[in-house]
This record gives structure tokens, C-alpha cells and sequence, in this order.
């Protein structure tokens, strides 16, 4: 494990992530940052703690709305490969009847 040190809102951190991961983890780190600030320009005075609640929140709400979409398309797939499926077992049915 690699120790990394991080700061959020100021805040030094050290951080422990598996080795190979930490500029994964410094990306992460910089776009929470991120967040956090869009929120604090966008939001009335809130406290640092305030920021984390909702930045989590938005993380969360985006990733259940990427979660649901990745459903969704994964059942249209599915859809799709049943009905390829069904129209390749039809024509081999056909070419069966039509072979002596």
C-alpha cells in the first residue's frame, strides 16, 4: 500500500490506496475539489461539513442515474440478442427442412 497525501477544502489527509493507484486517487481528490467549489459558488454560506454532505449526495444521485441508464441499455441488448438469436434459429430451421 502506498501512502498518499491528499487535501480537501485545505485539509491535509495521508491516504493509504494499493500501489499503481495514486494518481487515480489524486484525480478523485481534485474532482471532488471540484465539486466542492461548484457547490460553495452556487450555494449559500455553508460550513466545509455542509459542502461534503452535499457533494456526497451529488455523487451518489449521479451515480444511481448512471447505474439505472446502464440497466436500461443492458435490457435493450438483451432485447436485441433474443431476437438475433430467435431470426438465426429460424433460418437454420428453414435451411434444416429444406436439407435432404
Amino acid at each position: 500500500m502506498a501512502n498518499v497525501e491528499i487535501s480537501i477544502l485545505g485539509q491535509p489527509y495521508k491516504i493509504a490506496c494499493p500501489e499503481g493507484e495514486e494518481l487515480t486517487l489524486q484525480n478523485t481528490v481534485e474532482q471532488f475539489n471540484e465539486k466542492l467549489k461548484k457547490i460553495k459558488t452556487s450555494s449559500r454560506a455553508l460550513r466545509n461539513e455542509q459542502l461534503i454532505v452535499m457533494a456526497a449526495l451529488n455523487f451518489c444521485h449521479e451515480l444511481n442515474a448512471e447505474k439505472a441508464k446502464n440497466t436500461k441499455q443492458t435490457e435493450q441488448l438483451s432485447k436485441r440478442i433474443h431476437i438475433l438469436q430467435e431470426s438465426i434459429e429460424a433460418v437454420l430451421q428453414t435451411d434444416e427442412k429444406k436439407t435432404p
